[in-house]
């Protein structure tokens, strides 16, 4: 009876909100706020259950209902006054508190990762200014201690990269094998920039990474031997990034990876005007395959660009 109560007041303050965001953003928090400050209350007593009683979840049905509620504010355009920022700080200082034994339950969780990592990937001085040996790296650098661990694991005799940008990925790749002992990388991209890293297990190419004759050039260097490992990151539209699976999935071995970069984008949780990209190309990939499977393993460090895009072959 309590869920079913709590859900009928979620869904009235959202009726509610929608009538009133034609009469303006004022009317809007106006008629939001009593529902604010009543789901905040009873999150907050939720809360304080929790600390006498390790173990209890917090329902989902009112976390939602916050979260639904906030976001109708968020979304009226106009800064926050003090109220209402030390109310949401509040509110996220409480989403976990460190004194429990056990992690959030999945819907708080979900909201401080996809929060952090939509700060972290919209604020310009985090990944767009990441550098591996004073070239530029447009990655995560989470991401990129998973790579160092997949190639201790898969100790791949080719890894091939399609984007090469600024060639700071590749040279990262190329000395991580170094350290791994061998292993060769060739890195595929459109545009030549100048000065990118040289090293000798790398070798750019110039050219579409889906052009016939670069697939057929790549695939006579995977025809050498040993393990091979796919990481795609140039044009991120879907019809792109399925081409890619479908010119480069077959070279990948079994118990290596075909990697699927930026799968964030498109609202997963990042960039939601980005339009179908690399997520809805891996969804339509799996559709069609059995050998390959997301792992889940990969997603530990909570974030990651790549959500649901490090697909491990099986067979």
């Amino acid at each position: 009876m309590a869920s079913t109560s709590s859900q009928r007041r979620a869904v009235s303050a959202r009726a509610s909100a929608a009538r009133a965001a034609a009469s303006g953003v004022g009317a809007v928090r106006r008629a939001v706020a009593p529902a604010v400050d009543g789901l905040a209350a009873r999150r907050l007593r939720q809360l304080a259950e929790r600390r006498r009683a390790t173990g209890a979840t917090i329902r989902p049905d009112v976390d939602q209902a916050v979260f639904d509620t906030v976001a109708a504010i968020v979304r009226g355009g106009e800064k926050l006054d003090e109220r209402w920022q030390s109310l949401f700080v509040e509110a996220f200082q409480h989403l976990y508190d460190r004194d429990l034994d056990t992690l959030p339950p999945p819907a708080v969780r979900a909201a401080i990762v996809d929060q952090f990592h939509r700060l972290y990937y919209h604020d310009p001085g985090t990944w767009r200014e990441t550098f591996w040996l004073g070239a530029r790296i447009w990655k995560c650098p989470l991401d990129l201690w998973l790579y160092q661990e997949i190639l201790h694991e898969v100790r791949p005799a080719l890894i091939v990269e399609t984007g090469t940008a600024f060639g700071g990925s590749a040279s990262y790749l190329a000395h991580l094998c170094d350290i791994v002992g061998s292993g060769a990388v060739v890195s595929i991209d459109i545009e030549d920039k100048p000065d990118r890293p040289k090293h000798e297990r790398l070798t750019y190419i110039t050219a579409s990474s889906t052009a016939p004759d670069v697939v057929e050039r790549v695939t006579s260097m995977a025809r050498e031997g040993g393990p091979v490992l796919v990481i795609l990151d140039s044009d991120h539209s879907e019809s792109h990034v399925y081409d890619e699976l479908r010119a480069y999935a077959d070279l990948v071995t079994a118990g290596s990876y075909v990697i699927v970069e930026d799968t964030n984008v498109n609202g997963h949780p990042a960039f939601p005007e980005h339009g179908p990209g690399p997520m809805e190309a891996v969804d339509r990939f799996l559709s069609e395959r059995d050998d390959f499977v997301v792992d889940e393993s990969k997603h530990k460090f909570h974030m990651t660009f790549n959500p649901r895009g490090v697909l491990k072959k099986t067979r």
